[in-house]
């Protein structure tokens, strides 16, 4: 076998443990994952755990990684955009709410694929009991978001004060994740087999609006 046969091959079995990683790791807790049930997920010697990762430990936050990766991946140009216009001088109103609605629809749209799901059930016990892997991903990837958008309202509402900006961002956010989070119990309610992505999107950028409309000083 060559050396670039070798790679992929490396490769593929690497991706493939992170594949059944994220999946076992979301579905039993890091405590109740072992990794020879990894292992067999991902249809590898268990070994190769430890020649690709080094522990369990160490593959649980390479799985946070490829997460933080795919997130980024998927959001970062759209909050690059918002950076850049609280850079530039006297970007019209308009243009602000065109990408904020961009950057809450994108995540929107993350919420209701079925790639996420192990993603949120994971995150989801992360926020439960932060550990090193929680402030990987706070640092590269949440924090950044949250602070962005932070200073975007703060910027498009001037009259809120600090706390009630936050606030505001942290709303905004609420009627986004709750599409993965509350999904089943959401759709039963409205009668839905599946999302209607269009329809949650309209509602969330209408919510945006309203809940933008600058509120009177405290």
């Amino acid at each position: 076998m060559s050396k670039d046969s070798r790679k992929r091959q490396g490769d593929h079995t690497r991706d493939a443990l992170l594949k059944a990683a994220t999946r076992v790791f979301a579905q039993a807790g890091y405590h109740g994952a072992s990794t020879r049930a990894i292992a067999q997920a991902a249809n590898v010697n268990q070994a190769l755990i430890g020649y690709h990762f080094g522990s369990k430990e160490a593959l649980y936050q390479a799985v946070f990684v490829s997460i933080t990766e795919a997130l980024e991946q998927r959001m970062a140009a759209r909050v690059d955009t918002l950076e850049a216009m609280l850079a530039a001088p006297e970007v019209p109103r308009p243009s602000y709410l065109a990408v904020l609605e961009g950057v809450c629809g994108g995540m929107a749209e993350l919420m209701v694929q079925p790639e996420t799901e192990y993603w949120s059930q994971l995150i989801l016990r992360e926020q439960q009991q932060p550990g090193p892997a929680f402030e990987a991903l706070y640092e590269r990837f949440m924090g950044r978001v949250l602070d962005t958008l932070t200073r975007v309202v703060a910027h498009l509402c001037p009259a809120l004060d600090r706390r009630d900006v936050k606030l505001l961002v942290v709303s905004m956010i609420g009627q986004v994740i709750v599409w993965r989070f509350a999904r089943a119990g959401i759709q039963r309610h409205l009668g839905w087999q599946q999302p209607d992505i269009e329809a949650i999107k309209n509602r969330l950028f209408t919510n945006i609006r309203l809940l933008l409309q600058e509120e009177p000083a405290r």
